[in-house]
């Protein structure tokens, strides 16, 4: 009897442990969870109950880019479409360039010359890149008897009586100055008088006995040529032409009034003002006083320079 107890005991004690066991491997009643991995939308979970443990990590998102989406590092989740490239206007040297990735498109423009002039190089219309140096003007590195202001200086032309005869007196830029405009200079939009006043002084034996006769003319420093109208319009201009930039545009030029003009002190003096309307900054117009004698069986005064601008005339340029 005592020995059926026994085993009806181990039976009974065996039976208990399986069924502790099965409530361990089977169960969480002991508390035995098997938490998953949170992920970044649900927390730990317990594979056997269902049971939650903490929160879920979120979402961490990489930033997007022009080309890239931005999505979840950890699960991989679309969160923002790519940006696509904002290119920045092409160059002449450089493509259009994405201003935020950098990366290039295209090709560059190209440089699209202007022709040099005698102000400027060649120069690009788009970005003003120049090249090499502007046109090189005709009296470049010549200075054939170049006046100054306030400094007189020999001066030859033929006389009033007989103009195979020379006398010599003297020459001066008396004054020189640039106004927009006065009353006897009228002022025109984007343009500016360009003043000489001239004092002519003759008193040698020469010019006592036969006079003397001014004469002059004007030229261009760039382009030498440019002959000035011979006649004057009812408002006393004469038109000439300068080349500005490349562009040949329309002048003027007046005579100012008129301060000595006889004998005075056995002097025979001629003292008077002249004007140019030029574009504003232009520094191209010659005065050349040259000798009557060039000049005196033209049909008018105003001749070409380079028919008087010889080693003998006397050129101001009005810069």
């Amino acid at each position: 009897m005592k020995r059926i107890l026994l085993w009806v005991g181990v039976a009974v004690g065996t039976a208990a442990i399986g069924a502790v066991l099965i409530l361990i491997y089977t169960t969480c009643f002991f508390k035995n969870h098997e938490f998953s991995a949170a992920t970044c939308t649900e927390p730990e979970i317990c594979s056997r109950c269902g049971e939650t443990r903490g929160e879920p990590l979120g979402h961490v998102y990489s930033t997007e880019t022009c080309t890239e989406p931005s999505v979840c590092v950890r699960c991989g989740e679309l969160h923002k479409e790519p940006l696509g490239h904002v290119y920045l206007p092409a160059t002449c040297t450089e493509p259009e360039i994405c201003a935020r990735c950098g990366e290039p498109h295209g090709e560059p423009l190209g440089h699209t010359m202007k022709d040099a002039t005698y102000q400027t190089p060649a120069t690009c219309t788009r970005c003003g890149f120049t090249e090499g140096e502007p046109l090189p003007p005709a009296l470049a590195g010549k200075t054939p008897n170049e006046m100054e202001v306030g400094v007189p200086v020999p001066y030859t032309t033929a006389s009033y009586e007989d103009s195979d005869l020379d006398v010599t007196g003297t020459a001066e830029i008396a004054d020189y100055r640039v106004i927009e405009g006065d009353g006897i200079f009228p002022a025109r939009e984007g343009y500016e008088w360009h003043i000489v006043k001239i004092r002519l002084v003759f008193s040698g034996d020469d010019a006592k006995k036969n006079g003397a006769q001014a004469a002059w003319t004007y030229g261009d420093y760039y382009i030498v040529d440019d002959a000035m109208s011979a006649r004057e319009d009812e408002e006393g201009f004469r038109t000439f032409a300068a080349d500005w930039y490349g562009t040949r545009v329309k002048c003027w030029q007046k005579a100012g009034e008129t301060f000595e003009n006889d004998w005075y002190d056995r002097e025979l003096r001629f003292t008077w003002e002249e004007g140019v309307l030029v574009p504003k900054g232009y520094d191209g117009v010659l005065l050349i006083l040259c000798n009557y004698r060039l000049v005196k069986d033209a049909t008018r005064l105003y001749l070409p320079a380079s028919d008087v601008l010889d080693e003998h005339a006397l050129v101001f340029r009005m810069k």
